[in-house]
């Protein structure tokens, strides 16, 4: 099954998110950073026994991709426990977000918006004509993050309409505005439960 699609276009207000105390951002800087940035995509993005390849895999084999200054930490006391990949595809001018993970022992905190927040700036900041990210439906708190964070919905591939339905009903919100595959608006889109559909 394809993954959900989100494009944020440019001009979408980028929400302020003040840092609260004790947290950093910092950037990819050594190779022993693959070991944390591993165990925050543990449990979600990557296998239970993954290792350092998979950073390999997912970041250093991808054209456009610097990681010195395109892979961001979340820090705690100094400690990496959020990552993000904030990037340009200089072949097209377009932003991607790539693997948004938080570390298990702090989810559920309501950190990933920090994580959006630096993306939104490092990519408007570059100038891109839109930003994309990809995420998998059961992720729906990544799902609801990125909605705050101005992503949209895209429809791209067939049943998309009708997935985002069901999930815009299982997060509680009512309708979006759901874009089509070049960015443009297709339709506004409104919560129906899974057997409406």
């Amino acid at each position: 099954m394809s993954q959900l699609k989100m494009y944020r276009l440019p001009g979408t207000p980028i929400n302020e998110v003040p840092l609260p105390d004790g947290y950093t951002i910092s950037n990819y800087k050594t190779e022993a950073d693959k070991t944390d940035w591993v165990k925050c995509c543990k449990n979600g993005l990557i296998g239970d026994d993954a290792d350092e390849k998979a950073f390999d895999d997912s970041i250093l084999s991808r054209e456009f991709l610097d990681p010195y200054k395109d892979v961001f930490f979340l820090d705690y006391n100094g400690e990496h426990i959020g990552t993000v990949t904030a990037y340009v595809h200089e072949d097209d001018n377009t932003g991607d977000m790539h693997m948004v993970a938080i570390r298990t022992d702090f989810r559920g905190k309501g950190l990933a918006k920090y994580l959006n927040f630096i993306t939104c700036k490092k990519l408007d900041a570059a100038g891109v004509r839109l930003t994309h990210l990809t995420t998998d439906e059961w992720r729906k708190g990544a799902i609801k993050s990125y909605l705050s964070g101005g992503f949209l919905p895209v429809e791209y591939d067939e049943g998309m309409e009708e997935r985002w339905c069901g999930v815009l009903c299982e997060l509680g919100i009512e309708s979006v505005m759901m874009l089509d595959d070049d960015g443009n608006e297709y339709k506004r889109i409104y919560a129906k439960e899974k057997n409406e559909i």
